[in-house]
């Protein structure tokens, strides 16, 4: 920041010194073309000053009444910056159509061209230099008083050249130099001011708003985005978006930061996030694939790539096969597709009869309590606890003699495992045993 205002600073001294010698010249030869050249000068010396002041105060940090900071006068400064340019180029083309109307007497000496040979060196010299500061800081006030520097380049140049002609007699030429200068830069500094009036009218171009967007979208984890908006100063950009994303998204910085790099810019980002369930998104994209009637037991998990998404479709129980595997394929397909990240997903088909599709968990529980007894008449085994939670996850315990052959338990549990999965094919079964 020091060494931003030590070159804003020298930009001043060096706008003041080039008018006072401009002035001198102009009086002496009564040219408008360097008279022109005193104004432009002298209107640096103005815009520095400002532009020193608009950067100055709006690089201070936010307090409490300025919540979003102070860059805003940054614009402010390159809206005067501009302004007063225009003004100046339209007063010299008034009087260029003055002097072509009613041409003055001109007397060119070695002073003016050596002074003009000054300008030039010393405008190159600081045009460079807050070139680089308004790449560096976006400043739009830094781009303007660049561009005033940039303009007395061409336009010394151009002066010299004239000054040169009416050496040889070539008077007319100082009068239409002095609108050639004007109008040189009249565009650039109409574009300058229309900038820096949207930066303080909150207007952005549309094109940052679909770059936010796109960026967003790129994301794994983001679904959608429902609202962008941005407001841009300089080359800092606060935005506030809102976008449904899944269980796994970025965070607030891995956005920032990604929008960032887009658009080269420092970027302050509010995000406001709606987040879904793995099972409600699937559900969502079920709703498209004519033939499922509902999903459950979805789950998602890494694997090589991506994430792996399983779940059971629901359907008719009255079709064939060929159509239970179409519709399978399917919702396959359209669950990658519209998951960001997912590489993987499969899909069991149920048919709506199901028990757990039909009843509650309570009369589930008493299917599954009476299956098991059932199974453990003849035997000398029982049944210690068994324990239902949604979604479907059955814990059973076998009380068996201690002296019973390991191989016989085993397999026994096992067959109690099967048993509750042609009730619950989805379910995650255990079945433990103790000795009594």
């Amino acid at each position: 920041m020091e060494k931003l205002n030590r070159l804003l600073l020298s930009s001043f001294l060096a706008s003041l010194l080039l008018s006072a010698l401009k002035l001198y010249a102009g009086l002496v030869t009564n040219s408008l073309s360097i008279i022109s050249e005193f104004l432009h000068s002298s209107l640096d010396s103005l815009t520095t000053l400002i532009t020193l002041l608009s950067v100055r105060y709006s690089m201070r940090p936010p307090d409490e009444t300025h919540p979003y900071g102070h860059r805003k006068l940054d614009s402010l400064g390159g809206v005067l910056g501009g302004f007063s340019l225009i003004i100046t180029m339209m007063w010299v083309v008034y009087e260029a159509f003055k002097r072509i109307i009613s041409p003055p007497e001109i007397e060119i000496g070695i002073l003016p061209i050596s002074v003009m040979l000054i300008s030039v060196a010393v405008d190159v010299e600081r045009s460079r230099a807050l070139r680089r500061a308004a790449k560096l800081t976006g400043s739009r006030a830094i781009e303007s008083d660049s561009l005033h520097f940039s303009s007395d380049i061409f336009t010394s140049i151009t002066v010299i050249l004239s000054l040169l002609f009416i050496r040889a007699g070539l008077k007319v030429l100082d009068p239409i130099t002095g609108v050639l200068i004007s109008l040189l830069f009249l565009r650039s500094a109409i574009k300058i001011t229309k900038e820096s009036l949207y930066d303080l009218t909150d207007r952005i171009d549309p094109k940052i708003i679909e770059e936010i967007r796109d960026v967003c979208l790129s994301k794994p984890g983001i679904i959608s985005v429902e609202r962008v908006r941005a407001r841009r100063v300089g080359n800092f950009l606060f935005a506030d978006i809102s976008i449904r994303v899944g269980p796994e998204h970025p965070s607030d910085d891995e956005l920032a930061e990604a929008i960032r790099e887009r658009l080269n810019m420092d970027v302050d980002l509010i995000v406001e996030r709606s987040v879904e369930s793995i099972e409600d998104l699937v559900r969502g994209i079920s709703k498209g694939v004519s033939g499922v009637l509902d999903v459950h037991a979805v789950s998602m998990s890494k694997t090589d790539g991506g994430k792996r998404v399983s779940l059971h479709a629901v359907v008719d129980p009255g079709i064939e096969a060929w159509r239970a595997h179409e519709i399978s394929d399917e919702l396959e397909r359209k669950v990658r597709e519209g998951i960001p990240g997912v590489v993987e997903a499969i899909v069991h088909v149920d048919p709506a009869d199901l028990p757990i599709l039909t009843h509650s968990k309570d009369e589930i529980e008493d299917m599954i309590r009476r299956k098991v007894e059932e199974i453990l008449k003849g035997t000398d085994y029982s049944l210690e606890s068994l324990k239902v939670d949604e979604p479907w996850v059955v814990t059973i315990r076998i009380l068996v003699p201690g002296n019973s052959d390991f191989r016989k338990v085993h397999d026994f549990t096992h067959k109690v495992e099967l048993a509750v999965r042609e009730i619950i094919p989805s379910a995650n079964i255990t079945v433990h045993f103790s000795t009594r």
